[in-house]
């Protein structure tokens, strides 16, 4: 078990280590790597994240209520049923927006509801039952992720970047879509919501 005897950490170096089930309050952490750790269930209280890399970790059902990431990636992750809701997404820069960022991770049964997701990049995630529901998403990026029973209702997606991804159901009547990009053959799933008929050409 590691504890955090500093409050302000920079530059360091985190390996298979085992943070799971700690509450840490008030830590900041920049530009430090994560590799090979265990952080399941633990509970980040007013963190401040920025610029961090969190590589192979397992961060499944972590809460982090008051905690803001600023430029943090998440890379071959496991986090599984997170609240991302409960940090905090205030904007501290006019420059940038990019908070989080995720690629090759699982992240199941996670809920990003009503967030200011735009320019976020979650790139060959398997990420079943989602809830996106009000989220702004403009300009996110989909690309090769598995999107089965993830919940688009209400969402800003424009010019959001699906290619590749695949078993998303987006009702174009519920969800704003302007210049998304989609990928056939799984863009046909976008008129399962029309009221038409599909038939095949003799």
């Amino acid at each position: 078990m590691q504890n955090f005897s500093n409050t302000n950490i920079q530059d360091e170096y985190f390996s298979n280590l085992d943070f799971a089930l700690q509450s840490i309050e008030k830590l900041m952490l920049t530009n430090c790597t994560f590799r090979g750790c265990h952080l399941t269930e633990t509970i980040l209280t007013a963190c401040l994240i920025e610029n961090c890399r969190f590589i192979n970790c397992d961060l499944s059902l972590m809460k982090m209520p008051q905690t803001h990431f600023h430029e943090t990636s998440f890379k071959d992750c496991r986090m599984l049923g997170i609240n991302w809701c409960m940090a905090d997404w205030e904007a501290r820069s006019l420059i940038t927006k990019k908070r989080v960022g995720f690629e090759n991770c699982l992240l199941d049964h996670s809920i990003f509801s009503g967030l200011d997701l735009s320019e976020t990049q979650f790139i060959k995630c398997k990420a079943h039952h989602l809830d996106f529901e009000g989220a702004n998403l403009t300009k996110a990026v989909f690309r090769q992720s598995d999107l089965e029973g993830t919940l688009f209702l209400k969402c800003d997606l424009s010019e959001a970047d699906f290619y590749g991804a695949v078993n998303y159901s987006i009702d174009a009547s519920q969800n704003k879509l302007h210049k998304t990009r989609f990928s056939l053959p799984e863009a046909v799933s976008l008129l399962h919501a029309l009221d038409i008929l599909l038939e095949d050409a003799d």
